[in-house]
């Protein structure tokens, strides 16, 4: 039985996240940016956290999380390398790891790149994956941390998942990183329409995740730095793919 998963806004932009194992009766959080929607967000299912899953130590999305392990007795699992900045920690993970959500079973990727020991989770029976501020939809995190050839290291870890994997990303910043994809990526016509649906969306105050690493393949400018439209309109047609992805970055970052 697949998990069960509740998606909902925190802060200005965040995307708080619980998965539930229905089996087990175990709940994951995915980050805890804000406490008061993550408690909505139990009150409203019913399902009671056992566990926080940290993918970075950024404030945005540790910040409840000295809160929520007082109130619920939780355990805090977030990368070894960036343990002594997650507040409340108690296990570590890094690439290789697994974790057990009841009889569900959650990879560990180590995703660096938006900071040095990102981590992201593989649920490989429900077919899904949490890449927070790794791989967002249609874009990929800042690089505060890290040179561009290890965040695009990392993206092609994720870009190797089954394409009907189900991405849960940390923000929702796939507007913006709509209008800036079609400025490298102009006569890719599934990107054209994708970018007319989030238009509506937004529009309407509706949330443009979860995508799927199919989707992302066919219109993420950040995945398609072997693309030969995209290379011609950038003038790199024999650069290396790392490069075209950090030009690509670079440009994203003036946007």
């Amino acid at each position: 039985m697949p998990v069960e998963i509740e998606q909902f806004m925190c802060r200005s932009d965040n995307f708080g996240v619980l998965v539930h194992d229905p089996k087990s009766g175990q709940t994951a959080i995915i980050d805890a940016p804000e406490e008061a929607p993550i408690l909505a967000a139990i009150q409203r299912t019913g399902w009671t956290p056992t566990m926080i899953l940290t993918t970075h130590h950024h404030v945005d999305h540790v910040e409840a999380n000295l809160a929520l392990k007082e109130r619920f007795k939780l355990r805090i699992v977030g990368p070894e390398a960036e343990q002594a900045k997650i507040p409340g920690i108690d296990e570590t993970v890094e690439e290789g790891s697994v974790v057990h959500l009841g009889d569900e079973r959650i990879d560990v990727i180590a995703t660096p790149g938006h900071t040095a020991g990102h981590v992201s989770y593989h649920l490989p029976a429900s077919k899904v994956a949490f890449t927070a501020d790794t791989l967002f939809a249609l874009g990929c995190g800042r690089l505060f941390e890290c040179k561009p050839p290890v965040m695009y290291d990392s993206l092609k870890k994720l870009a190797a998942l089954p394409a009907e994997t189900v991405i849960y990303c940390g923000h929702e910043y796939t507007l913006s990183n709509a209008r800036f994809a079609l400025t490298v990526d102009p006569t890719n016509s599934a990107l054209k329409e994708r970018a007319a649906r989030i238009e509506a969306l937004r529009a309407d105050d509706k949330p443009t995740l979860p995508t799927t690493i199919g989707e992302e393949l066919s219109t993420n400018p950040f995945l398609r730095w072997h693309d030969p439209a995209i290379r011609k309109h950038l003038g790199m047609e024999k650069a290396t793919d790392a490069d075209v992805f950090a030009e690509i970055r670079k440009r994203k970052d003036n946007f």
